[in-house]
């Protein structure tokens, strides 16, 4: 009886944990996806948009410099960030961490950075993941 407790109890509470537990590390992803190819001429220098890559989220965006392409998760525990226009940073949803500009934090639990993806220009092309 105590031992069919006690499977009945673990059972019943790893739905609980779960949702108590709240976001989950960034995963570990099982290998690159398949390189993004975007068209220079659809990436207005200066203006942030949003690609899906693999399972992920990235924001590229053109300067005048080149390219920057970066994943949309906090390196906290792999909760979506998005930007916040007004006041120029990254805010993470679930526990509210930022990241300024340059993608590093700057208030709340995150302390890496956030991940940056290789792109290769072409005279064309970003190539996002190459």
């Amino acid at each position: 009886m105590v031992r069919s407790c006690g499977v009945a109890a673990a059972c019943l509470s790893a739905p609980l944990m779960t949702i108590l537990g709240g976001c989950s590390q960034e995963p570990e992803p099982d290998g690159e996806p398949a390189p993004l190819k975007l068209a220079l001429d659809e990436l207005p220098i200066g203006q942030r948009m949003l690609f899906d890559y693999g399972d992920r989220t990235v924001e590229v965006v053109r300067t005048e410099e080149g390219c920057r392409a970066r994943v949309m998760l906090c390196t906290h525990q792999g909760c979506n960030i998005r930007w916040i226009e007004a006041e120029q940073y990254y805010l993470c949803a679930c526990h509210k961490g930022r990241f300024n500009d340059a993608g590093q934090p700057v208030y709340g639990p995150p302390r890496a950075p956030l991940r940056e993806l290789t792109v290769t220009l072409t005279p064309t092309e970003a190539v996002i993941g190459a």
